[in-house]
């Protein structure tokens, strides 16, 4: 995790925006997952694996932040076959989080370059709030979960103090203003 972090709820659209997390902050959380399913690059040059829980700790060693964009989906039971076209179609797609039988997932993210820009899309409130308690370093100061479950209010985090903040996705005017 970065020494800030910047975060905001759209709770009709079930989505997280941040700035300050990366994935290896949320590996923990993917641990009663039976994997993820990755997407390493942007249209054109993207490659897709499947990552078991097994392999998941040792992403937090690449250097995912030089992948440029990438996107993952949590699976439970089997992993999908691969080459498989929804999936494919589902890491490509940067709308609301639809469904898919074959992974039984809970989250769906798109990041760019990982810490700065996230977009994670979940099926449930409670799951966004374990991975969240579990990725937001204390030192950085206490999140009203509460109040970023209503949504309305983007936040601030850093040096233990938490500051309202615009919702926005445009993570570069916000770090110009608070970096």
């Amino acid at each position: 995790m970065r020494h800030y972090l910047y975060i905001w709820h759209d709770p009709v659209a079930r989505m997280i925006v941040a700035s300050g997390l990366e994935l290896k902050d949320v590996i923990p959380a993917l641990q009663d997952a039976d994997g993820i399913v990755l997407r390493k690059g942007g249209a054109g040059t993207a490659t897709c694996q499947t990552v078991a829980r097994q392999q998941l700790a040792a992403l937090a060693h690449e250097d995912m932040y030089a992948w440029g964009s990438h996107a993952w989906a949590d699976y439970r039971g089997a992993p999908p076959p691969s080459g498989d076209a929804e999936v494919a179609a589902l890491l490509g797609h940067r709308g609301a989080l639809t469904p898919l039988p074959a992974l039984r997932g809970r989250f769906l993210a798109f990041a760019h370059d990982d810490g700065w820009y996230l977009k994670l899309l979940y099926a449930a409130w409670d799951d966004v709030a374990a991975l969240l308690a579990g990725a937001i370093a204390p030192a950085l100061g206490t999140l009203d979960m509460h109040a970023l479950q209503r949504g309305g209010d983007g936040y601030w985090l850093q040096d233990g103090v938490v500051n309202l903040e615009l919702t926005t996705h445009d993570i570069d005017s916000v770090l110009n203003r608070r970096l």
